[in-house]
Order: structure tokens, then sequence, then C-alpha cells
């Protein structure tokens, strides 16, 4: 399995995230946020499946971007994955004939069909994606959000997406086979921990608690680090954790 966390910026290497989109194995997409721009003209339309974990700007963003990009080469449609609060978000504000074009009305070049179909996720229940097995799990933010068992015959990895402090994701990331790797949200530094507590988010405090919860070896990136409070995080979180938890790279393949 490869995963890749698409850069935030178009045009220059910056290790800086302000919005989440991960590939893995170049087909599947975890969040929109930066797919729009992120990826160089050949690999546009070569992801057909986007899951999003919830409807904040950060994870869909570019979305639409991506899909009108995209809507030259496709001869399926791009498949949207969410909860019903996701697709129902989307639908509403984004894909609206207001904010952008409502890709569901607008037929594929080729007449096969609408250029977006949306699927929903259900908590809970495995759904097998272009051979990848993905079971969205409810974490703890502000909207309804899932985090992500990702797994195919090679590893299991987990996306705690946006999240708190949270029991269920960390327990069934415990308990799966071939459990290699978990991203995880580490927003904002320990100072502001009422910010982090407010907005849902963790700090590297509440990292360290959390982690006691997956009570597993395995390799653990912080992900979602807020640009402004970048350096800091990485500071606390390597003070606490030494070299337990790493700090997820922009652009660098992870493989598995």
């Amino acid at each position: 399995m490869r995963i890749r966390l698409l850069p935030s910026s178009a045009g220059r290497e910056s290790q800086l995230q302000c919005l989440t989109s991960f590939v893995i194995d170049d087909r599947i997409a975890i969040d929109g946020g930066s797919i729009g721009f992120a990826l160089p003209p050949n690999e546009i339309g070569g992801v057909r499946h986007v899951i999003v974990t919830h409807a904040h700007a950060d994870h869909t963003a570019s979305l639409p971007i991506y899909v009108a990009e995209a809507f030259n080469v496709l001869t399926e449609p791009i498949v949207i994955y969410g909860s019903d609060e996701v697709i129902a978000t989307l639908r509403k504000h984004v894909f609206n004939d207001h904010v952008w074009p409502d890709f569901e009305k607008i037929q594929l070049r080729n007449g096969s069909g609408p250029v977006v179909e949306f699927r929903e996720l259900r908590a809970r229940q495995q759904q097998l994606i272009d051979g990848i097995n993905i079971t969205p799990i409810p974490v703890n933010h502000l909207v309804p959000t899932f985090g992500l068992l990702v797994q195919n015959e090679t590893a299991t990895i987990a996306f705690t997406s946006d999240t708190y402090t949270t029991d269920e994701i960390w327990r069934v990331a415990r308990e799966s086979d071939d459990l290699k790797a978990v991203f995880v949200d580490v927003s904002f530094p320990n100072e502001l921990a009422e910010v982090a507590e407010a907005s849902k988010h963790l700090t590297p405090e509440l990292l360290v608690e959390e982690l006691k919860k997956l009570d597993r070896d395995v390799e653990v990136y912080a992900v979602h680090i807020k640009p402004t409070n970048r350096d800091k995080v990485i500071k606390q979180i390597h003070e606490l954790t030494g070299s337990a938890v790493s700090i997820g790279e922009i652009n660098r393949v992870y493989e598995w």
C-alpha cells in the first residue's frame, strides 16, 4: 500500500499543511482539500474515488476544482463517498449551480452517465473501494466525522481524521491485524489546549494520552499541524514522545 499526503501549496515546495488530501495507490483519495491543484496534469483523472471524512473546508476546498479539471479525461464518474451528512452538505453548499456546477446533472463526454456519483458510507460498515477495504469509524469532532481504517492484503493503516479525545478508532486500530501505521491529527500546541478543545483537535499532550489507548508498536505520523503552530507543535511532540511519533511529510510516498 502506498500513501501520499498531498501539498497544500501550488508551485512551491512546502511542508506547511493547511489543507488535507491523501492519495492511496494513486487511485483513491482521502479528502479533497488540495487535490484540485496538488496533482500534476498527467495525474488528473487518475483518482476516481474520493472519500470525504467530513465537510469542513480544509477537507473539501478543491474537490470541485478537481472534478472540473478531470472532466475532459473521464470515461467513468468520480465517485465521492461520505456520510449522509457529508453528501447532503456537498449537494446543498458546493455542487449546487451557485458555488459550483452540479456535476450530478452534467453528463460525461461519452454519454455514459453523470460526472459525479455520491455513495454513502455507514459507520462501522466496511466497504470495498477499488480493491481497498475502508471502514469508517466515528470520531470526536465539531461535525459528523469519520476516521478510517484502510486495509489491503499487505497492510492496515488508520487515519484519525480531525478528532479530539476519542476511543473507538483507537480500539479498532489496536485490534486490527497487520496494523502498520496511524496518521493522527495534532493541530495545536499544548498552550492552546482550550482552542483545541473548542475546535475538537489534539495537542501533543493529548496525543500522548490517546496513544495509550492504541497500545501497539506501530508507526505514528502527526499530521494536520496548523502552519502558524508547526514549529512549536513539532518541538513538543519530540519532547514528549522522543522517536515514537514522526511528523508526516508532504509528498513523501509511504509504502508498506
